[in-house]
């Protein structure tokens, strides 16, 4: 009979601390990362626009230059919003993913809901400040995109 006393006990020891970390951690603040991008693209002499229309919640930024004109939505980790994919790419040329400084044709769903998790566990122990950010980029015919240099838009843990 102590046994189990002590296994309840053990259990509820183990509730508290779950709830208890859960309540300790920041929520997740992605207005970082849409200003980071945003500073990314004026950095390299776009004009940017963040609009008021969101797609699932994300909102939408405009990068333009004379001859480049660009849609750009930050993506969800678990690929979930895969039909902003569409959406942004329906009235361009071509569509990409940039994870970590390098271009995709698909969004790489593993390695980024892998990073995210990770990302997450890191800066909830205080060691990064950012979870890196998988955009979806969506470029008109004349715009050599792919070209920036999109390792520039990671910030240095």
């Amino acid at each position: 009979m102590n046994s189990s006393v002590a296994f309840r006990w053990s259990i509820a020891g183990v509730l508290l601390l779950t709830v208890g970390w859960k309540l300790a951690i920041q929520m997740d603040d992605q207005s970082y990362r849409t200003k980071d991008i945003v500073k990314f693209f004026e950095h390299n002499h776009f004009s940017v626009v963040v609009t008021d229309e969101l797609v699932n919640n994300t909102p939408i930024i405009r990068a333009t230059t004379a001859s480049c004109d660009l849609q750009i939505a930050r993506l969800n980790p678990d690929g979930s919003n895969r039909d902003l994919v569409r959406y942004l790419a329906s009235g361009t040329d071509r569509s990409f993913v940039v994870f970590h400084g390098t271009v995709y044709t698909r969004q790489p769903v593993l390695r980024t809901l892998s990073n995210y998790f990770w990302s997450r566990l890191l800066r909830e122990l205080g060691l990064i400040e950012y979870i890196s950010p998988a955009i979806n980029v969506a470029a008109n015919s004349s715009c050599d995109a792919e070209r920036l240099p999109w390792d520039e838009i990671q910030r240095v843990p």
